[in-house]
């Protein structure tokens, strides 16, 4: 019956309202999955909390109540969900009218009414009365029982203890009853980074950190072993303290975590939002007075200079920037000018001992950019920006160590100034790229005139190469980066731009006015920056980054197989394949490669098989040491991230797509070594026809019933690529919109990137491309 509903919506789509509107009938269809999933964990749930519970009952260990109170809160949280779909479908279902006149909207309320196993619609709302009665009781017996661990003097109470606790008390909104169950904990000690111990109230024996000798240990305590940590609960209380408009108390929570943690940049933005509540400008004043103490008082005690008290003054400056509403031009000016000054101040500190500088830096060059470019007319570039830019150009002119003689023998010390040397180097020279790529309209301009040309730089990378210490990588020395990489990766970087800047748009190509002589450029440009790229790979082949920059100017010029090698030797393993493998899928279909795009997509779709298992193994593991939002954190991460993954139905969707055109001969030795095992007497036999291999899907009548009574077997696994087939299916009964998945490719690796970016597919073409291949 679902069948001929499908093919009637087909039929019927401007019967139901204006087009795009969906009907009533499609809109409940689409639930239909959701509410069948959600009847299935509520079942499952409900299972847990009872069986949890007669548990308790016969064993009275903690651990037990503990999994009765966390299964209630689950099952609470299920049940709401539930209850949201039901009400959603109740409304569809009774605003249609008398729905027994319509064929469709009977089969559908039939079905709804098979699934919750009710007699008729009526029945719903009684069923959602009672659900509703449960998801009032349940946070009650969970707060019931957890409160009984942490309140027991029979045993050491843990933090998973604590923290069940105070999650039926969030779950029931009481967040001041949780604030004062946290003030009453007596965590262990934190280790003070600034030298400051505040914490004399956590110093009894009874808060030291248990005695762990060995594995056993841990195996033989029923629970988790270990207690709360006064840094946790610091955290804890300051975040629940803003939550409640407590601004003062969460101000203070955060100054006791940063006397410890002073480099701690998220206790920063947490003190920057406690004090930015006032209303005044006496917030703003105390915060920056705080970070200056922390430069000038615990700095002293630290080895290396901390960034977070100096990029907290920056990110002062950058919100200053952002709330300017432009009534007092004489005070945004001033305000702007403070902006620029920490970004110099900062970039001079830490410029040449800090490798990330400009990754700190990079957000607010792109503050004062938009703030200062909103006045000035076009090609016209404002006074704060130019000044930041001559800072640059004279930071990389002062740092350039290209005439140096190659001495032979360089000492220690001569070494550490020649490395900061090249980090300021790199440092200025990404700020001149940073502000350039912000200013579309005179990137090219820009660079000419502040930026050093490509020559220059790839001298000055040279020069940094006779001075390194030791034997270098690629003679077997350390498996580490070298200081002078990421000038390639900056020369790369111009050298990708002036190729994209001389390709011709298609209206230029148009006119008589033009030659085909810019685009032959182009490809001179990218092999020079291939033949840089392999050249500093060779001298530095640990780099990851050399190896990411090489596959996207291979992938422009489409040379395949290269693309490939790089992209292996990179090791990419595991989880990496769901994140990484983006970056030459793409590549290897336009090149051809077909069985090597398989062998990548299988080898994807085999991680999340293995994934899904080992997630069940884990998360029993962590229930049993009392580790259980860790349990339930897990089955979150396989059910929203890993098993909706992106990656996978792109996979599942290029593996049908390009099974057809895979050639048997090109896996070469591992049929081979499969045969050859074979004959010794282990592992299965190798089909003279693999799946879709040259004769694709059809060609041979007892082949062809084999292989299709194969897809259809394997198309029942979520994990396999036929299963994709029930996804294409799916999308004729809705738009490619209401599917739901997650995007876990790792752009973050390409942060290197800077006026140049490659295009990677978007996460709606990926989903309407791998579900129009199903």
């Amino acid at each position: 019956s679902e069948g001929n509903m499908g093919e009637d919506d087909n039929d019927n789509d401007n019967d139901n309202g204006s087009a795009g509107e969906a009907s009533p009938e499609s809109t409940l269809q689409e639930q239909l999955p959701k509410l069948e999933t959600l009847l299935k964990v509520t079942k499952y749930y409900e299972r847990m909390q009872t069986s949890s519970l007669q548990l308790a009952k016969l064993t009275a260990q903690p651990l037990h109540f503990q999994w009765t109170a966390v299964s209630s809160l689950w099952y609470k949280e299920s049940l709401h969900d539930l209850l949201a779909t039901l009400e959603k479908i109740q409304s569809l279902l009774s605003g249609k009218g008398n729905v027994s006149k319509d064929e469709r909207m009977a089969n559908l309320q039939n079905y709804v009414c098979q699934m919750m196993g009710v007699s008729n619609v009526n029945d719903i709302e009684s069923r959602c009365s009672k659900l509703r009665q449960k998801v009032a009781l349940l946070p009650r017996l969970a707060e019931t029982l957890s409160s009984r661990i942490v309140t027991s003097d029979r045993h050491a109470v843990s933090e998973n203890d604590w923290d069940v606790y105070l999650e039926t008390l969030l779950v029931q909104d009481k967040k001041r009853e949780a604030l004062e169950a946290l003030s009453e904990i007596r965590g262990t000690p934190m280790s003070c980074g600034g030298g400051n111990d505040n914490n004399t109230e956590s110093t009894s024996d009874d808060n030291r950190v248990p005695q762990i000798d060995d594995e056993h240990t841990i195996e033989n305590h029923v629970g988790s072993l270990l207690p709360y940590t006064q840094r946790n609960k610091l955290e804890r209380m300051a975040g629940l303290s803003r939550e409640l408009g407590m601004y003062g108390e969460a101000e203070g929570y955060h100054r006791e975590l940063l006397l410890a943690f002073p480099d701690q940049w998220t206790y920063w933005l947490g003190l920057l939002d406690a004090c930015s509540a006032s209303t005044d400008e006496g917030g703003w004043k105390r915060c920056r007075a705080f970070a200056e103490e922390a430069i000038s008082t615990v700095e002293s005690g630290q080895k290396y200079a901390l960034r977070g008290p100096y990029l907290v003054l920056l990110e002062l400056a950058s919100v200053k920037v952002q709330r300017l509403d432009d009534s007092n031009s004489a005070t945004d000016e001033a305000v702007m000018t403070a902006l620029r000054d920490e970004i110099c101040r900062y970039g001079n500190k830490f410029g040449p001992v800090a490798s990330c500088c400009f990754a700190d830096v990079r957000s607010y060059l792109g503050v004062l950019v938009k703030a200062t470019s909103s006045s000035p007319g076009p090609n016209c570039t404002p006074e704060d920006v130019l000044h930041v830019l001559q800072w640059a150009k004279e930071l990389w002119t002062a740092n350039c160590q290209s005439n140096y003689s190659a001495d032979a023998d360089v000492s220690r010390d001569e070494f550490r100034e020649r490395r900061k040397k090249i980090r300021t180097f790199i440092f200025a020279v990404q700020v001149v790229y940073g502000i350039a790529a912000e200013l579309h309209d005179s990137t090219a301009q820009l660079l000419q005139t502040y930026a050093p040309s490509e020559s220059e730089m790839v001298t000055e990378w040279r020069t940094s190469l006779s001075f390194l210490p030791g034997v270098s990588p690629k003679d077997g020395g350390q498996k580490e980066v070298l200081p002078g990489d990421e000038i390639v990766l900056l020369a790369s970087q111009y050298l990708q731009f002036q190729a994209n800047e001389a390709k011709l748009t298609p209206f230029q190509q148009q006119q008589s006015s033009y030659d085909s002589t810019s685009n032959e450029t182009t490809t001179p440009l990218l092999l020079c920056a291939a033949g840089l790229l392999e050249e500093a790979m060779d001298q530095s082949p640990y780099n990851p980054h050399l190896k990411i920059a090489a596959i996207g100017i291979y992938s422009q010029l489409h040379a395949a197989h290269r693309a490939l090698t790089i992209y292996q030797d990179l090791g990419v393993k595991q989880i990496q394949l769901d994140s990484c493998s983006y970056l030459v899928l793409p590549t290897l279909i336009r090149g051809g490669l077909y069985t090597s795009a398989i062998k990548l997509s299988t080898s994807i779709l085999r991680l999340h098989g293995s994934t899904s298992k080992e997630v069940k193994d884990y998360a029993t593991r962590a229930l049993r040491n009392g580790l259980l939002f860790k349990a339930k954190e897990m089955a979150t991460f396989q059910r929203e991230r890993m098993r909706p993954s992106l990656q996978l139905l792109h996979s599942k969707g290029l593996v049908m797509d390009a099974a057809a055109l895979m050639i048997p001969s090109d896996l070469g030795g591992d049929i081979m070594a499969a045969r050859q095992q074979q004959q010794k007497g282990g592992g299965r036999l190798i089909p003279s026809v693999q799946l879709g291999a040259e004769k694709g899907y059809c060609g041979n009548a007892d082949e062809d019933a084999t292989r299709a009574d194969r897809i259809a077997i394997d198309a029942e696994g979520h994990f396999n690529a036929p299963s994709i087939l029930h996804a294409a299916t799916q999308s004729s009964h809705a738009s490619f919109d209401g599917f739901v998945f997650s995007d876990n490719r790792d752009m973050t690796v390409n942060s290197f990137e800077i006026l140049y970016h490659n295009s990677h597919s978007t996460r709606g073409d990926t989903i309407i491309k791998s579900l129009r291949r199903g």
